[in-house]
């Protein structure tokens, strides 16, 4: 027997996610969820932030942080972020004492995403026009007009976090000249952060009865689920099982 791990892509909230026909949808999605019966839940919040994570739950469960209004928290989250909508209540909901940070955002390299792709622009004109071409694609789900459950199916497709993924190995890997790696400049940033957050997750895992639910962007998903599976470690369990299933 191993370690159970979920691994839930999600999108970066806004006020939006506070209105009363969203607030309904998101404690449904609460309901599926928590059916997982989570041991612990990780989620994209630096670990160097961990502490007033804990500040934030701790005043959510005790009653003096109201996320269903406009707010900012001790982390700097507002209160509509997903880890307040969702972590935040699937913990409490599962008894948990902590949420655990395990995210990792310092830098190496010398370029950001968008020093990559302005090169690309201006010295690949061919392959950044397919990126972007493919980027508006990845992005064309009508996310306006679905209910919160369904967008978190869409984000939890495996085809999607598959092309999601291929966008960096088609188009980010190859950006450059000769040996000025200009894209890989900014992905082994990309990857050392995936592996960190891989890492984090490995060690909240103290015994097999474990079962652990990491929440975090959805172009997360592929490479901690590649990480997780390649560890041979975990039991990996799908959100869908759970999100297609009436609460």
């Amino acid at each position: 027997m191993k370690p159970s791990v979920m691994v839930l892509g999600v999108y970066h909230m806004n006020d939006r996610e506070l209105e009363p026909e969203r607030q309904a949808e998101i404690r449904d999605v609460v309901d599926r969820l928590v059916r997982f019966r989570p041991t612990k839940i990780a989620v994209e919040v630096p670990v160097k932030q961990g502490d007033l994570l804990q500040r934030d739950y701790r005043d959510y469960v005790a009653g003096s942080l109201d996320i269903t209004s406009v707010g900012v928290l001790a982390s700097g989250f507002r209160t509509s972020n997903e880890v307040c909508q969702l972590a935040f209540r699937l913990a409490e909901r599962s008894g948990h004492s902590q949420i655990h940070a395990i995210d990792w955002m310092e830098n190496i390299g010398q370029r950001g995403v968008g020093d990559v792709i302005d090169w690309a622009a201006a010295n690949q004109p061919d392959l950044h026009k397919a990126m972007m071409e493919d980027v508006e694609r990845l992005n064309r789900h009508d996310h306006a007009h679905k209910t919160f459950v369904q967008i978190l199916k869409d984000l939890n497709d495996p085809a999607f976090n598959l092309f999601d993924h291929q966008i960096y190995i088609r188009y980010f890997a190859r950006i450059g000249a000769r040996t000025d790696y200009v894209g890989i400049d900014w992905m082994r940033w990309w990857y050392q952060r995936n592996l960190i957050m891989y890492s984090n997750i490995a060690k909240l895992a103290e015994g097999p009865e474990d079962r652990i639910l990491a929440m975090h962007g959805c172009s997360h998903n592929h490479l901690i689920l590649q990480f997780l599976r390649e560890s041979g470690l975990f039991e990996l369990e799908s959100p869908l099982k759970y999100l297609e299933s009436d609460a």
